[in-house]
C-alpha cells in the first residue's frame, strides 16, 4: 500500500530538502522563522506547477503589524518573507487570518 512507499527523513531541513528528487502537490513550512526564506527558495523547485507553499504563523501573534516597539529577527524575517512572497511574480498568494496566520 500507500503507507510502505513512505520514506521519512529526520535532520535540519536545509540539508536534506537539497537531497531530495521528489516532486511535491504541497508543502508546509512551519519551522525556525529566521529561514522561512530559505526553506521557501529549497522546496520551490520541486512544487510541481499547480501545487501549494503554505507556510505556518505569517502574522506571528499580531507581531507583523506592531510598529510601536522594536521588532525582534524573527518578527523581521517573517516581514521580509510575506513581502517576498508577496511580490514573487511566479506565485499567487493568499493570506488566511486564522490563527497565528497561513500563507498560501
Amino acid at each position: 500500500g500507500y503507507a510502505d512507499r513512505i520514506e521519512y527523513r529526520l535532520g535540519d531541513a536545509a540539508e536534506l530538502i537539497p537531497t531530495l528528487t521528489e516532486v511535491f502537490d504541497l508543502v508546509f513550512i512551519d519551522a525556525d522563522k529566521r529561514n522561512y526564506r530559505r526553506y521557501y527558495d529549497l522546496v520551490f523547485d520541486h512544487v510541481r506547477p499547480g501545487g501549494f507553499i503554505l507556510a505556518d504563523n505569517v502574522l506571528w501573534s499580531g507581531k507583523v503589524i506592531e510598529t510601536a516597539r522594536k521588532i525582534d529577527a524573527d518578527t523581521q524575517a517573517l516581514l521580509d518573507f510575506n513581502r517576498f512572497v508577496h511580490d514573487d511574480p511566479r506565485v499567487e498568494n493568499l493570506l488566511l487570518p486564522l490563527r497565528d496566520g497561513l500563507l498560501i
